[in-house]
């Protein structure tokens, strides 16, 4: 029991003397019980010792619970004292913000005024700004509805590039190659290669010409000759014709020329399937090639105004830019005002707050230090009966823990 804080040295030798007695006692019982109720109680050096582990834990137990609440006590004491100081310096504090609001809202409110009638200014004269930007913006609407009609007409002959383009990546140098040891080729086949040479015409070089530019021969045998010699060549050239439709490079009477063959019973691409795969090919890349080329060429006053309209949108834009150039400046200017007007409204709303802030704060301090006044000396008065109670624990304790550690057996 030596590291066990018991007090002076009277209150420890009362407990060193209980508790050998309280062991005694109990085995007086025992025997009594032993008697009279014929049942046995025994009482061992164990017991003796698990007497001394509870009341070791027992009271270090009650003393924290003990403590805790004193501190308990003791810390709201402190607080209700705080909180009373507390009051007289809000009161104080209050007293100086009253007249720092004042000073704010007076400047805040001649700031409002200046920045007020600024504001009305700038605000006309970007209502008139904003009327003149609504007058370029219908130019503006107009001139592009034009140019959308015209990139929508553009845009249906892609669909036909497309397809040629398709055409051609279906071909095969292979299929390209066993065309050419054909030395007469099925009826039909002849014309498609006869097509692709009068499209080439003034474009290939191997293509042989006349003075007026159409070609001179276009027979099978002419075909294998100008054509085949050099199968990537000849694709090349193909692809390019596309390129040669927009760039406007290929001659007009190529497709002229090319027409009367497009209009052969025979000259459809699911027709010269059934006789040469490449032929096919090459027979649906003419038809939407030349398809294409007619689409172009329909749509070349749509051109022309596609390119006024867009001379008329770049004047449009360019007034634009300087009546929003206008209108940026001036709201530039109004929002600098409007930001001064802000912090204006901002610094008399925040010196009101803290007016109105200080004034609920005192108010509550005031309510909570009348309502605890009586708790400030009945807290008090409860600290010194608890640290006396606390002093009593050891004793209290000891009884506690000797009833628990021998009566259990006990019936009666």
């Amino acid at each position: 029991m030596d590291d066990v804080d018991l007090g002076d040295k009277s209150i420890k030798e009362v407990i060193q003397k209980f508790l050998p007695y309280s062991f005694t006692e109990v085995n007086k019982m025992a025997n009594k019980f032993r008697q009279v109720e014929r049942r046995h109680v025994y009482t061992t050096p164990k017991s003796y010792l698990e007497l001394l582990k509870l009341y070791k834990t027992l009271l270090a137990e009650k003393r924290d619970q003990a403590e805790a609440s004193i501190n308990r006590l003791a810390n709201g004491l402190q607080k209700l004292r705080e909180t009373a100081a507390a009051v007289n310096q809000i009161e104080a504090d209050l007293k100086v913000s009253l007249e720092e609001a004042d000073q704010k809202k007076t400047v805040a409110e001649g700031i409002a005024e200046v920045v007020s009638r600024e504001k009305e200014i700038v605000e006309q004269e970007t209502a008139k700004a904003q009327i003149k930007a609504k007058e370029v913006a219908i130019i503006q609407e107009e001139v592009m509805g034009k140019q959308k009609s015209t990139e929508e007409d553009l845009a249906k002959a892609e669909p036909m590039v497309e397809a040629a383009m398709a055409a051609l990546n279906t071909l095969d140098k292979k299929d390209l190659g066993e065309a050419k040891t054909m030395a007469k080729p099925p009826a039909g086949v002849d014309d498609v290669f006869g097509a692709t040479m009068i499209l080439l015409a003034g474009v290939h070089p191997n293509v042989v010409v006349q003075k007026n530019g159409k070609v001179k021969d276009r027979s099978w045998d002419a075909a294998k000759k100008q054509l085949l010699g050099s199968i990537p060549e000849y694709i090349d050239y193909l692809k390019a014709i596309k390129a040669g439709v927009d760039e406007r490079t290929i001659p007009k009477q190529n497709f002229s020329e090319v027409k009367p063959l497009l209009e052969l019973e025979h000259f459809k691409p699911e027709v010269i399937m059934t006789k040469n795969k490449a032929a096919a090919g090459l027979c649906s890349f003419v038809v939407n090639i030349v398809m294409y080329y007619e689409v172009v060429v329909t749509v070349e006053p749509k051109r022309k105004a596609l390119a006024e309209a867009n001379d008329q949108l770049a004047a449009a834009n360019e007034q634009l830019a300087q009546v929003m150039a206008l209108v940026a400046d001036l709201e530039s200017k109004l929002a600098v005002l409007t930001k001064e007007l802000n912090e204006a409204d901002a610094q008399k709303q925040a010196a009101l707050d803290a007016v109105d802030k200080g004034t609920k704060k005192l108010d509550l301090a005031q309510r909570l230090t009348n309502a605890l006044a009586s708790e400030n000396v009945r807290w008090a008065e409860n600290i010194v009966q608890m640290e006396a109670d606390k002093g009593l624990l050891t004793g209290d304790v000891l009884l506690a823990s000797a009833f628990i550690s021998y009566v259990g057996p006990f019936t009666k």
